[in-house]
């Protein structure tokens, strides 16, 4: 999995990197005069991809935002209860996400992107791909954490 975390990882810098240098190219070239159409569409297509393994890295490394408020207080039984809770819900959403992402993808295979020739089923293709890699994300977390609870209780 540290491989595949490399490899996303890198392929988000790639993203985010061509994204900031097809609109600063977009910007400077429509204020010379020579639009350049399809940059709009391109960099859409880029930025799904980008939120999707973007939201995956940051599944990965627990970087999201939490709300621990009232879950600070109790105890750490419950805590873990809690967090198995909220993983196996998570679970259940990214499952449903990927299966309507399939649909959606597989909905209207005519449509296009914009002004491009490129098929708009790579936009779609972002969503079920990144929610199974969330899901995997999540059921790696959730092992672990099973795995961590059930050696505490033999030792």
């Amino acid at each position: 999995m540290k491989y595949l975390d490399k490899c996303e990882r890198l392929v988000c810098i790639a993203l985010l990197s061509a994204i900031v240098v097809l609109v600063f190219t977009a910007a400077v070239m429509r204020t010379a005069g020579l639009p350049i159409i399809w940059s709009v569409d391109v960099a859409q297509l880029l930025f799904a991809w980008l939120c999707m393994l973007g939201a995956n890295q940051t599944l990965k490394h627990a970087q999201h935002a939490t709300v621990d408020i009232a879950t600070q207080y109790l105890p750490a039984h419950w805590q873990q209860r809690l967090s198995g809770l909220a993983l196996l819900i998570m679970a259940g959403v990214l499952a449903v996400i990927v299966f309507y992402g399939i649909l959606l993808f597989n909905l209207n295979p005519q449509r296009t992107l914009g002004s491009t020739p490129i098929p708009y089923r790579y936009v779609a293709l972002a969503l079920p791909v990144g929610a199974g890699l969330m899901l995997l994300t999540v059921l790696e977390r959730s092992w672990l954490q099973w795995y961590s609870i059930t050696g505490e209780k033999a030792q």
